[in-house]
């Protein structure tokens, strides 16, 4: 039986740390002993998966636009010889907007990438600067028309809400230009405070000047309202597109389809397990160069852990949780297991209900913490 696989590319390098971010990163560029052993994990792990079709590749980081084109070309020839990729696969780089040279773009297009995801963040400059980002809005502005020029249409950018200092105003103006580039695709996230980041710190000592409560509403009502009107739908909870330009990968982590993560601290879901390389380049180079697959952690899932997963995950798309998949998946009615929480947040008017799907109001949407914790059986 032939079922698809999503590949995920950790890069766990950065210029520098922003403020907000939590993701395993180091402070240097990658060299040739990094894209070696990821090659060696490419080619070790693709033994286990020879009856699959690879139809997403995504480069995750980190910041993957620290390898240079060539790295690039060399990761992809041997994910191409050693996987089964599809002709038709998105294949997806993210990118600092500081990296996207002309002839950066030109190569890594030529290389086969045809989606790119680019971290812009917010277009105002002293927003930028307290976020720790290394770009301006200008040069990010140039770098999505530079890659429109070098034949790029799948373009996606990330932008942030809730910033210290920033406005409600700020932020429409925000989406107001965001609307005009030439990208298909928005991700945008409003700003949590991580443990280990250098908001976290501040915060903790009473420095970190949020928007209210009252600024925050406005801005997610912006949001829910300017986007549609310029043609972007939102199919995820965090997630804008144009017609047929959603992120085919980032549906497989939501849907609960199979990925596997390269990388150091990269993560996998294989049906019911989670799998994730531990942190850190040193050891991930030295066990891969020895010849052996890089120390990684397996989670072995229980049903009710799976069945959680399952509904808070759908739920995020704007579909919601498909009850016959929910059948499928564990030989039971998702009423036998949920009624009275359906129910309750039906009542709520947080939930919607047709005969094949439970998905979220727009209520519900704005409410979507609330409703996940709902589906906890553990």
């Amino acid at each position: 039986m032939t079922e698809n696989l999503g590949l995920y590319l950790h890069i766990p390098f950065c210029k520098s740390r922003c403020s907000y971010c939590n993701f395993y990163s180091i402070g240097m560029k990658a060299d040739d002993k990094f894209v070696k052993a990821l090659e060696k994990e490419i080619e070790l792990k693709s033994c286990n998966y020879k009856n699959k079709i690879c139809d997403t590749i995504y480069f995750g980081g980190g910041t993957p636009s620290t390898l240079s084109s060539i790295q690039v070309e060399s990761i992809m020839k041997k994910l191409f010889r050693h996987f089964n990729i599809s002709k038709n696969a998105e294949i997806t780089m993210e990118l600092n907007p500081c990296d996207m040279t002309k002839e950066y773009l030109a190569s890594i297009r030529k290389i086969g990438i045809n989606r790119i995801s680019v971290g812009i963040q917010t277009n105002y400059d002293s927003l930028l600067l307290k976020i720790g980002r290394l770009h301006t809005a200008k040069q990010a502005e140039k770098a999505i028309y530079q890659a429109k020029k070098e034949g790029f249409s799948n373009i996606s950018i990330d932008l942030m809400y809730e910033l210290p200092m920033q406005t409600s105003k700020d932020f429409k103006n925000t989406l107001l230009w965001a609307v005009h580039l030439p990208i298909r695709h928005m991700s945008i996230y409003s700003l949590i405070i991580e443990e280990g980041t250098r908001f976290s710190q501040l915060y903790k000592k009473g420095l970190l000047n949020r928007p209210s409560e009252e600024a925050s509403w406005e801005m997610y009502q912006s949001m829910c309202r300017i986007l549609p009107h310029y043609g972007f739908e939102r199919y995820e909870i965090s997630s804008f597109a144009q017609k047929g330009y959603k992120s085919e990968h980032n549906m497989k982590y939501w849907k609960l389809d199979d990925y596997l993560g390269l990388g150091p601290a990269a993560c996998s879901r294989i049906k019911h397990e989670r799998r994730e390389n531990l942190p850190g380049v040193r050891l991930y180079q030295k066990q891969l160069l020895s010849g052996e697959n890089p120390p990684e952690k397996i989670y072995k899932l229980s049903v009710e852990e799976e069945m959680e997963e399952f509904c808070f995950l759908q739920l995020r798309m704007k579909e919601g949780i498909n009850k016959e998949k929910f059948v499928e998946r564990y030989n039971k009615d998702i009423k036998e297991i949920y009624e009275d929480k359906i129910e309750m947040l039906k009542n709520k008017k947080l939930l919607k209900e047709s005969e094949n799907h439970i998905f979220l109001t727009e209520k519900g949407f704005a409410f979507g913490n609330y409703v996940f914790e709902q589906f906890l059986l553990t």
